[in-house]
């Protein structure tokens, strides 16, 4: 059926993973309607204290709930589908996506007993959505089952490419469909958006076939066990995995909750093929010899309840480090993580383990594309208009540079930023005004209720401590009768500090006699004040100081 053409504009409206790496989320509008691409999240970084995750701000959508028609998903890794937990229970529309994908969605979802209309879609279906049709085409990345999606819209054909590699000698069919996408483009498309994450990288990304045969290499000199990290929703690293444990002699046995999971949902869906009896629980792998054992495990970035990490530190309850040992990180070293990574390493070393990763083996491949690899999506394609997606800024100019050198005009080849929205015209594009695109910080069951003044308290609490001070006093004669108490947190070690804490209560009775009688909250302030400055004063630090003032 062809699209109805109507009002003649179609928006782009990006909510997250423009700038950044993570909270990947775009809004298409066109005659009324609007449907949302993607839904991720980020983890937060370092200065974050204390909170979950980050997801993107959904209040526009929200307002505009009754225009939403469906949420379509390229791929399954969090950063495309974390945020639909807080999202689904407002709205009520289909989601869309392919069976893998949404065995995810659907397992992270029971957790929280949130309902979904999952609709699962399968490689060169169309699916007409309003005044869209998307087309799903296969494409290669370090999660199976992941889409491009070839978008009609009535402005003309839109590609939005999803998380994509090129790999040029592909493995059991996990390959980006580029014939499709050819077909897709041949009628001309009037806008691309492209994954811009390793426009740095010149060449290519190793391919899937290079990484088998290095891994080959590895099992095959192996003498102890091999304990192999990796990012447990990598399927078609997996079946490689078992496939050499299996030509090796050895036996496979999986630690990790989201390991777990995953691997029983490919299962379960035919994606993944385990030879019989190569698998075994992780009890059973101690009566065997170590050149037949392979220890699958989570902690591919160093987190800290992850198995990997406790059996650096001697304390996993099941599996110890042996001298011998041969530690596998076949998986990227996402930036932030990188220190905590190297932890982990370090301390393997010290347990009499040797670690490989990929800087010093070739034994993981970027699942995005690099920029050869990004030149070739740009010259199939040929947009009139194009939009880089999911990167840093940098990531983002190099990738319209790019497009530029491909023979997109430099006007027409558009850096934005997230909540800036772009409108195409039948006769050229117009910027729409920027809507507050902030993200929304979680902690606990807390959404969007820490703001940067929480932020920076905790801030100071994590780096000068804290100080409480205890006291009650008369409320008529304004005489003190119990106190003053001092409690220390992260401040100083009180039996070390014991005569500096006497002394600040010193300061404190001090400030109760010269205070005007009956004004608690005055009495409050100069005890914070000179708590502070006598702290400044003798120590060089700031405390926060919480004054606990009772008149009775």
């Amino acid at each position: 059926m062809a699209l109805t053409h109507g009002q003649d504009e179609l928006t782009i409206h990006p909510l997250g993973g423009l700038g950044e790496i993570g909270l990947n989320c775009m809004a298409f509008k066109a005659q009324g309607s609007t449907v949302l691409v993607d839904c991720g999240l980020m983890f937060p970084e370092d200065y974050l204290f204390g909170v979950d995750v980050v997801i993107p701000r959904f209040e526009h959508i929200l307002a505009e709930k009754d225009k939403l028609k469906a949420v379509v998903l390229t791929h399954g890794h969090e950063d495309h589908i974390g945020a639909l937990p807080w999202l689904l229970p407002h709205i009520d529309v289909p989601v869309y996506g392919s069976d893998f994908t949404l065995a995810l969605v659907n397992a992270k979802l029971k957790e929280r007993g949130i309902p979904a209309d999952l609709r699962p879609v399968k490689p060169g279906d169309r699916v007409e959505i309003g005044p869209f049709a998307f087309n799903f085409i296969p494409v290669c990345h370090s999660i199976i089952k992941g889409y491009a999606l070839g978008i009609e819209t009535p402005m003309g054909r839109v590609l939005h490419t999803g998380d994509f590699k090129i790999d040029r000698n592909p493995m059991d069919g996990h390959m980006t469909d580029m014939d499709a996408i050819r077909r897709f483009a041949e009628p001309g498309v009037k806008l691309l958006l492209s994954d811009s994450t390793n426009v740095e990288r010149d060449g290519f990304a190793l391919t899937e076939r290079e990484i088998m045969a290095s891994l080959r290499e590895i099992f095959d000199k192996a003498r102890g066990r091999i304990i192999v990290t990796l990012f447990s929703s990598h399927i078609q690293r997996l079946q490689e995995i078992f496939d050499l444990a299996a030509a090796c002699g050895r036996k496979v046995a999986i630690s990790g909750k989201s390991l777990a999971r995953n691997i029983d949902l490919a299962r379960e869906l035919g994606y993944l093929r385990i030879p019989a009896g190569t698998l075994l629980e992780v009890e059973e792998t101690s009566s065997l010899p170590d050149e037949q054992v392979v220890l699958v495990v989570t902690g591919s970035q160093g987190e800290p309840l992850a198995a990997l990490s406790r059996m650096s530190l001697d304390e996993h309850r099941q599996m110890r480090i042996k001298k011998g040992d041969l530690v596998l990180l076949s998986s990227r070293f996402i930036p932030g993580n990188v220190l905590a990574i190297t932890k982990v390493i370090n301390r393997l070393y010290k347990l009499g383990a040797e670690v490989l990763y990929e800087k010093v083996q070739a034994i993981h491949a970027s699942g995005h594309a690099h920029r050869e690899e990004l030149r070739i999506m740009l010259e199939a394609v040929r947009p009139k208009y194009f939009v880089p997606i999911h990167g840093e800024y940098r990531h983002l100019v190099k990738h319209s540079r790019l497009a530029v050198e491909c023979g997109v005009m430099p006007e027409r080849a558009m850096v934005l930023e997230d909540g800036q929205p772009l409108t195409i015209l039948s006769q050229g594009i117009r910027l729409e005004d920027a809507v507050p695109a902030e993200r929304i910080l979680v902690d606990g069951k807390g959404v969007g209720d820490v703001g940067q003044s929480v932020l920076k308290e905790r801030q100071l609490l994590a780096g000068e401590g804290m100080v409480v001070v205890l006291l009650v006093i008369d409320k008529e004669t304004g005489e003190i009768t119990l106190g003053p108490d001092i409690v220390s947190k992260g401040f100083v070690f009180e039996q070390q500090y014991a005569h500096l804490l006497e002394d600040a209560k010193c300061v404190v009775m001090e400030e109760v006699e010269n205070a005007p009688k009956g004004n608690i909250k005055k009495l409050k302030e100069r005890v914070r004040m000179a708590l502070r400055r006598f702290f400044r004063t003798v120590l060089d630090r700031d405390p926060v100081v919480v004054p606990l003032i009772i008149a009775i």
